[in-house]
């Protein structure tokens, strides 16, 4: 399913495997918060694409990415974060910084997910950023599943 290099369909489109998305993210984000043995309500959980599928006219993702860049990474592993399903109805396509300020953190300015958390470390989603954050989920993903 997984290759390091991310370049296997069901990697590079992560989001649209109905089946397994939510599965994968959750254990990448198990993976990264160290194992904590954290037990969440699946059905609270939803999954959430920063740079957004339909982005707002005049928005910094339409200057950040060209149309090509956004067809290749909006589904991707690298683009996709957890959040809980209340706030993931609120975060629509605002740009960055405001998506990062409202929904990416809780009441104590941390998101409950591991995987959420790492993007509030960024100040800007860019392809760059996008392309290094798909190698090492897929790398870790490669790594404990021994593909």
């Amino acid at each position: 399913m997984f290759s390091r290099s991310g370049s296997t369909h069901a990697a590079s489109a992560t989001y649209l495997v109905t089946k397994t998305r939510k599965y994968v993210l959750l254990r990448l984000d198990e993976m990264l918060a160290g194992k904590p043995g954290i037990s969440y309500d699946h059905t609270l959980i939803t999954v959430e694409h920063v740079l957004p599928q339909n982005p707002k006219q005049g928005s910094q993702w339409l200057r950040h990415f060209t149309d090509e860049q956004r067809r290749e990474w909006t589904h991707r592993l690298g683009n996709l974060v957890l959040l809980n399903r209340t706030k993931n109805a609120y975060a629509q396509n605002y740009d960055f910084t405001e998506k990062k300020a409202k929904y990416f953190t809780g009441r104590h300015g941390v998101s409950t997910f591991a995987l959420t958390s790492q993007g509030l470390q960024h100040q800007e989603w860019a392809p760059e950023l996008l392309q290094k954050r798909q190698r090492r989920l897929v790398g870790l993903l490669a790594d404990e599943w021994d593909l």
